[in-house]
């Protein structure tokens, strides 16, 4: 199934919530959010280099990679923490799992921390080399703080537009009963 046909198959209630919740208002926490740690990380810099020793200042890679890893993590956590609030609440009902989709979704760990290591091992492992040489090729060089920062907020919001959509419809496959301790 691909994703359009997935997407026609959802409950409006569910279409709805994604395009709500999962791409508009994680935007806009990932442009604050994001915004805020770019400024603090910074604090002190001159300028932000691609790459340098690790821990010594904040690099352009360094940081992207350390975002490709704990935005999927942090987001699996508050974003199933809310879904599974809409669920108990009867805001959401729980996605089908008889279908191809809801098989795969409902077979990530229930778990919402290790959902969530999951998904930023996954994000990890596809897109770090990949960045990485886009990057170096792009001959990105040395940004000023302004430039890191819009480049830092830009880079979350589209991974954020990619990694919650999917983490969202893996809660919606929890069901009513899950606990917060999962």
């Amino acid at each position: 199934m691909g994703a359009a046909e997935l997407w026609r198959s959802l409950p409006a209630p569910h279409r709805r919530w994604i395009v709500l919740n999962a791409l508009l208002a994680t935007a806009l926490i990932n442009l604050v959010v994001n915004g805020v740690i770019a400024l603090l990380f910074v604090q002190g810099q001159s300028d932000v280099p691609l790459w340098t020793r690790p821990l010594s200042e904040t690099s352009t890679l360094g940081d992207t990679l350390g975002t490709i890893f704990l935005l999927p993590l942090i987001t699996c956590v508050l974003t199933t923490t809310v879904v599974r609030r809409d669920l108990r609440s009867g805001a959401l009902a729980p996605l089908d799992t008889e279908h191809s989709y809801g098989r795969w979704l409902a077979a990530r760990p229930k778990g919402r921390f290790r959902r969530g290591l999951g998904f930023g091992v996954i994000a990890f492992i596809i897109l770090a080399l990949p960045v990485t040489l886009a990057l170096v090729a792009l001959d990105f060089g040395t940004l000023t703080k302004g430039e890191f920062v819009t480049f830092k907020v830009a880079f979350a919001i589209a991974l954020g537009a990619i990694v919650t959509p999917v983490i969202a419809l893996c809660a919606m496959t929890d069901g009513v009963d899950s606990t917060w301790s999962e």
